[in-house]
């Protein structure tokens, strides 16, 4: 079944009691944000970007029926909007939009905590306009019409995590993590050509942090590697926010690196990236000892980028 709504305001979900925010959250307007909120705004160009100044403090989410929970802030420029990230579930630490007719048709039907749940894609183009996946279902805008459409569909079961895996005796390479004290900067490698790079460069080689497959498998996505020259760091990705991101940043493709799993599996760990604004670098890792390092040395965690094998 469609609902259809036009481009009237619809009311969004009731005021949430607030909870404590990181500490190293960061001001919007005046208004304390978030991490991964904050760096979401600030990538959709902020104060002078579509949503323009937050309409109300961040708050958390009720469950949605999948039992994830996130924080949210809604925003009033334009057609208004939301960011939404997930503390929980198989998409912990990613952020997601929700803009304009799409965003005021979500909360019409309850937000997160409707049959819609929480967003599990940004808005994508098609040829009549736009989709945006939920855990629920999905928000079609449709340009000719001016309307978004809400529905029980297609896209729900295409966006649940596959259960395929990957051959037991699928090749694998260590997924290597390097630094370079001169600089400050982290660098995840799983090519031998970017490995004797670094060496060359003067990176230490610290650890391996996990496996990747060399060839492509059931469930894995490309992880890929991009270099920003000006800035002199390199990034580590398989989402297409990271790569988004990346590319938004002026970062140049590097290479593949192999492949991971979209999903979490067993005996895989998940590859985490965190940021360091002050260095201007990006570390992924997938160990304890790379997250501690990260938490000690001021990074900020981002997101879940994939999942990787934890042994060859």
């Amino acid at each position: 079944m469609l609902v259809l709504v036009g481009l009237a305001f619809a009311p969004g979900l009731p005021a949430l009691a607030d909870d404590a925010v990181a500490p190293t959250a960061g001001l919007a307007c005046g208004v304390t944000l978030s991490p991964p909120i904050l760096e979401k705004w600030l990538t959709l160009g902020g104060e002078k970007g579509f949503l323009g100044c937050p309409a109300a403090r961040e708050s958390p989410t009720l469950p949605s029926p999948t039992g994830a929970v996130g924080r949210q802030a809604t925003f009033g420029a334009g057609d208004g909007g939301a960011i939404l990230w997930h503390a929980n579930g198989p998409r912990a630490g990613q952020t997601y939009a929700v803009l304009g007719c799409v965003w005021r048709l979500y909360f019409q039907y309850g937000g997160p905590s409707g049959w819609l749940g929480l967003p599990i894609s940004e808005a994508v183009n098609t040829p009549d306009g736009k989709i945006q996946s939920f855990e629920g279902g999905s928000i079609t805008y449709t340009r000719a019409f001016g309307q978004c459409s809400a529905s029980h569909d297609v896209e729900e079961v295409a966006e649940k995590p596959s259960t395929s895996a990957a051959p037991a005796d699928a090749p694998k390479a260590p997924l290597d993590l390097f630094f370079d004290p001169a600089r400050g900067d982290y660098l995840t490698t799983a090519s031998a050509g970017a490995a004797a790079q670094a060496l060359a460069a003067h990176y230490q080689r610290v650890r391996t942090e996990a496996f990747v497959f060399t060839t492509r498998q059931p469930g894995t996505t490309p992880l890929k590697l991009y270099w920003n020259e000006k800035l002199g760091d390199n990034d580590t990705v398989a989402t297409e926010e990271g790569e988004r991101d990346a590319l938004a940043k002026d970062y140049e493709y590097g290479g593949l690196q192999g492949y991971v799993y979209s999903d979490p599996r067993p005996g895989a760990k998940a590859l985490k990236l965190f940021y360091n604004a002050e260095r201007h670098d990006n570390f992924l890792t997938a160990t304890a000892e790379g997250a501690a390092d990260a938490a000690a040395q001021g990074y900020v965690f981002v997101r879940i980028e994939g999942y990787a094998p934890a042994a060859p």
